[in-house]
């Protein structure tokens, strides 16, 4: 009987480490919404699908918004340059209400076009695959921060 414990036990402990292991996999995988054209060549496609700690969702025009579940955990929503400035704020004011607490990153070129509430922060067209994933790194972490409350405001 106490064998069969300490194999009882064993099994348990190999599970809470397995489950351990994959919390802390997935705890580091930054969910990305990709909202515009998601062909294959556009630089946000090819940049979050070549990195395994990007997962990346499409929603390819504000109607598609609507049919991603509320519970879905978006850290980041990326939009992209192609809507219009009526399109960008009325795409900016769902993310907020639908995912409060995601940070939203604008790929956008030219000067004041957006309410500066409706976003977090913008990159250049051209940027570079490298420049987009840091700016989503720094993006997440900031807000990480900013929630646990070690930045002031």
């Amino acid at each position: 009987m106490n064998n069969l414990g300490k194999v009882a036990n064993e099994i348990y402990e190999n599970a809470i480490e397995s489950f351990d292991r994959r919390a802390a996999q997935t705890s580091k995988t930054i969910h990305v919404l990709f909202v515009g054209p998601g062909d294959r060549g556009s630089i946000i496609h090819d940049a979050l699908l070549q990195t395994p700690s990007f997962r990346l969702s499409i929603a390819s025009d504000y109607r598609e918004l609507w049919m991603i579940p509320r519970l879905q955990s978006v850290q980041v929503v990326v939009l992209h340059n192609t809507f219009s400035s009526s399109e960008l704020e009325e795409v900016g004011r769902f993310v907020r209400r639908r995912w409060p607490r995601a940070g939203i990153l604008v790929v956008h070129r030219g000067g004041d076009f957006l309410d500066d509430a409706l976003y977090d922060d913008r990159v250049d067209p051209t940027v570079t695959p490298e420049i987009l994933l840091t700016t989503i790194e720094r993006l997440t972490g900031k807000l990480q921060e900013w929630r646990s409350g070690d930045v002031e405001l």
